[in-house]
């Protein structure tokens, strides 16, 4: 029986989890409607897109945020770190 909820439990926090991002999502897109060169926007917005497992749309958000701060080592390991985790995570893995 725990294990049952357990795994309901995780999938419970994980939906929320992914719910709480699409909200935080749309916030920072409409920020970015205001401050589209605003680097931290777009790393923020590229963190949350991994949350969701949105790869590309994760790796997009990075790569603006690189062009705008191109010296920037936090967006640099995070390109990467979401780079490979988008590899670990492709279809081929499973």
């Amino acid at each position: 029986m725990s294990a049952t909820l357990g795994r309901w439990w995780k999938s419970f926090s994980d939906s929320y989890k992914y719910l709480g991002a699409s909200l935080a999502i749309i916030l920072v897109k409409r920020k970015l409607g205001r401050r589209p060169n605003d680097w931290t926007l777009w790393l923020t917005l590229g963190r949350l897109y991994g949350v969701g497992y949105q790869w590309p749309q994760a790796i997009d958000a990075l790569k603006k945020a690189r062009k705008l701060d191109p010296h920037n080592e936090i967006i640099a390991q995070q390109l990467s770190q979401t780079k490979e985790a988008a590899k670990q995570d492709s279809p081929t893995k499973r």
